[in-house]
């Protein structure tokens, strides 16, 4: 016999919530995570605080259990393009045009840098392109040097006051500024470098550009490299016949999607009156909560979908995917690989995956506009 124990919010003895959220949780499963075998008149007799602390411990089995089967890809999060153009270059041809804007770090005076780097790692040897299933997977290097506000400020105030001592004046606001370009020129060289790393592939058969970043900036950077080492390539966001927004709040009121995708687990919701925004996140939007705002006259610019079950993301007004996982990859299969053919693996699934699903994404939303293709 089957007893479901819903527990919300509670928490054990040891001050541990007996879940991140709601733990719901059969008895028979119960039963077989702590081997218990105990009757049903038993059960309720124990001490809850025991019983707390069993859910717990099982839900946290669960949850590694569950993990190993929800990975995030190769990209978490993804900006897509459509290729102006066809793309007809080589991987070897794509490697000598890249080499011209191979990443250099930023030295001296010059506050940033970025360039392409092997997106397998290892020498600076190592080939600019990884090509599988005919994509070119790139990896371009952002680095930045980092003066601090309140450092600037400070040593431009010093040099401010030695000057107005000196001159025996106030200085104006133009002067102001152009001693704390020099200053900022004098604090560089001596600056801490961040960096990070941007990658995206190219997919000529299905006319893409795919940018792993949520970020308009990073992307327009990622793009306008490739055009600058290539010296033309050009690129356009995806254009659907529907507004995103829109379809995004009939879905979420009426509760009926296209073929082959479900209502995922978060959402936005935006006030268009007092630009007020709701979010959504772990959270069942099959509710009644959530259509009385919708029917209050929010709209909702950012929503979770399930693809085929087991695609998961979130996709916004702008059709920026983020949080993109894949609950049936399993990466344990090629735990024990090398780098390159875990890295080949992982490209290879995404670039399969988002060639099937960005269609039927682009056909949901009414399809693309011929300006978009």
């Amino acid at each position: 016999m089957w007893f479901n124990m819903v527990s919300e919010n509670s928490r054990s003895s040891t001050g541990k919530p007996t879940d991140k959220g709601q733990v719901l949780i059969s008895w028979r499963v119960l039963c077989e995570f702590t081997e218990l075998s105990v009757n049903t008149h038993e059960f309720f007799g124990f001490d809850w605080l025991v019983i707390h602390q069993i859910i717990y411990n099982a839900a946290s089995l669960i949850s590694t259990v569950n993990h190993q089967h929800s990975q995030h890809m190769l990209f978490k999060n993804a900006i897509a393009y459509r290729l102006s153009k066809p793309f007809n270059l080589s991987s070897e041809d794509l490697i000598e045009q890249l080499a011209n804007r191979s990443f250099v770090p930023c030295s001296g005076f010059k506050p940033a840098s970025f360039g392409w780097i092997s997106p397998i790692g290892g020498s600076e040897d190592s080939p600019l392109v990884h090509e599988a299933g005919g994509c070119f997977l790139l990896c371009a290097r952002k680095e930045e040097k980092v003066v601090p506000a309140s450092a600037l400020n400070e040593a431009m105030m010093e040099n401010v006051s030695k000057i107005e001592f000196v001159e025996d004046r106030k200085l104006h606001a133009n002067e102001k500024r152009s001693i704390k370009n020099n200053t900022l020129a004098e604090l560089l060289p001596r600056a801490l470098a961040k960096s990070k790393q941007v990658m995206g592939y190219i997919s000529p058969g299905d006319n893409l550009l795919v940018v792993g970043t949520s970020s308009e900036a990073e992307a327009e950077l990622f793009v306008n490299c490739i055009r600058d080492s290539l010296g033309s390539f050009t690129v356009v966001p995806p254009q659907v016949k529907q507004k995103p927004q829109d379809l995004f709040t009939h879905w979420l009121l009426h509760r009926k999607l296209p073929p082959n995708f479900s209502l995922g687990d978060q959402c936005d919701l935006l006030d268009i009156e007092d630009t007020s925004t709701i979010t959504c996140r772990r959270q069942d939007l099959d509710t009644r909560e959530i259509r009385t705002h919708i029917e209050a006259g929010k709209i909702c610019t950012r929503l979770g979908l399930r693809w085929h079950g087991d695609l998961c993301l979130a996709v916004d007004k702008e059709l920026k995917l983020r949080q993109i996982k894949l609950e049936r990859l399993n990466s344990d299969e090629i735990e024990d690989e090398d780098p390159i053919a875990r890295l080949d693996a992982e490209f290879a699934n995404m670039t399969l995956e988002f060639a099937r699903f960005l269609p039927e994404l682009f056909s949901a939303l009414g399809g693309e506009s011929p300006t978009g293709a």
